[in-house]
């Protein structure tokens, strides 16, 4: 939203609900988007959220006997939704193997009544491993506040999946000259599914939205999270080529400069005055450290919030991007649900909704599947 410099949009939310069986998980889903909303928007400011719940009366109190009350706002869309599915087991693993040997056979002694194994030496150990995998569902959907009727499209539903529970236990046990010896350990580890539940908001409020705003907010959810590997395949590859073609990387971030219209100097690969100064505004603009030169961070920021393009600056930073994932982007053509900025004052029968012509864009598996919803939702308008 920051490069595409869009109009703000206000909007207002009831109250995210948990409409599983779950009782842990946590009551603050409506905060946790509010928090989404405000980080997301820091430069951009394209989303002004209007406070409203069950205590509403109290704040209009307030708001009341403030002086500047005059600029009170009225959203123009609300959100409504919530955890819709909860599976706490949808796979689970266990594996382990054992090994025993024999040191010594002993010597068995006629004891009368019984024998006796006298000088019996072996050893026995076993490991074990455990896994559990559960995941969360979250549907949120944007409504127009005039008519309080739902926008077709502009919808987010949405499941992520979370390692809940992991275990490993070993175990050994030896025995020499009629003595034991025995040991084991395990070690389990467990993770809270609300953490899951933040990041399924967020990534639900980037695509809501997107959608209200009209941006690809679909390269914002295929660079969501953070890939090690993938940051550290990309940092190698820049590093190299910031060696060898040091001007092919000045001239890369000077198109870019050039589109955001931050540079309008010539792209001779040269890292001047006016490309570092161009370069100062940029970070500043986009919340990097501002020093003027091109280090990876700014270098990735270009790449991946590229304005007016489907495609990075570079041709390698998504093959690399792919070998680090092990997985291939297929390329494709995703609706994005557009919706106008501003309501009607006159309250219409039927809530408009306006719709653009589909934007080709280098598909990712993210943006697949808001492609199949979309294509699903205009077969049921048919």
């Amino acid at each position: 939203m920051a490069i595409q410099q869009v109009d703000p949009i206000y909007l207002s939310s009831s109250p995210i609900t948990n409409f599983t069986s779950e009782r842990t998980i946590s009551k603050g889903s409506t905060e946790m988007l509010i928090s989404a909303l405000s980080k997301m928007t820091i430069r951009s400011e394209g989303v002004r959220y209007v406070s409203f719940s069950s205590d509403i009366q109290n704040i209009l109190s307030l708001q009341g006997s403030h002086p500047d009350k005059g600029l009170f706002r009225a959203p123009d869309y609300f959100i409504r939704g919530g955890l819709t599915q909860m599976n706490k087991t949808f796979w689970s693993s266990q594996k382990g193997y054992g090994i025993s040997t024999q040191i010594d056979p002993g010597n068995l002694i006629d004891g009368g009544t019984f024998f006796l194994l006298r000088g019996q030496e072996d050893a026995t150990q076993s490991v074990s491993q455990s896994a559990n995998y559960g995941t969360l569902t979250m549907d949120l959907n944007a409504g127009y506040v005039a008519t309080l009727q739902m926008i077709s499209g502009a919808v987010s539903s949405n499941t992520l999946a979370l390692s809940n529970l992991k275990g490993k236990a070993i175990s050994a046990d030896i025995s020499m000259n009629d003595l034991g010896y025995s040991f084991s350990m395990s070690d389990n580890v467990s993770k809270d599914f609300n953490n899951v539940l933040r990041s399924l908001i967020e990534v639900s409020a980037i695509e809501l939205v997107g959608k209200l705003q009209g941006v690809p907010y679909w390269r914002c959810l295929a660079n969501a999270g953070v890939n090690a590997e993938k940051n550290t395949a990309l940092l190698a590859q820049f590093v190299e080529q910031n060696q060898t073609k040091p001007a092919e990387i000045i001239k890369t971030v000077q198109r870019a400069l050039a589109d955001l219209d931050y540079y309008a100097g010539s792209i001779d690969g040269q890292l001047g005055e006016l490309t570092s100064d161009a370069l100062f505004r940029y970070q500043t603009r986009m919340g990097l450290l501002a020093s003027g030169s091109i280090g990876f961070e700014t270098f990735r920021s270009i790449n991946t919030y590229t304005p007016l393009r489907d495609t990075p600056y570079v041709t390698w930073w998504e093959s690399v991007s792919e070998t680090a994932i092990g997985s291939k982007v297929t390329p494709a053509v995703p609706k994005a649900a557009v919706v106008p900025k501003a309501v009607p004052k006159a309250v219409p029968k039927a809530a408009p909704v306006a719709t653009v012509p589909a934007t080709a864009t280098k598909e990712t598996a993210t943006a697949a599947a808001k492609a199949v919803v979309e294509t699903g939702a205009k077969a049921q308008d048919k």
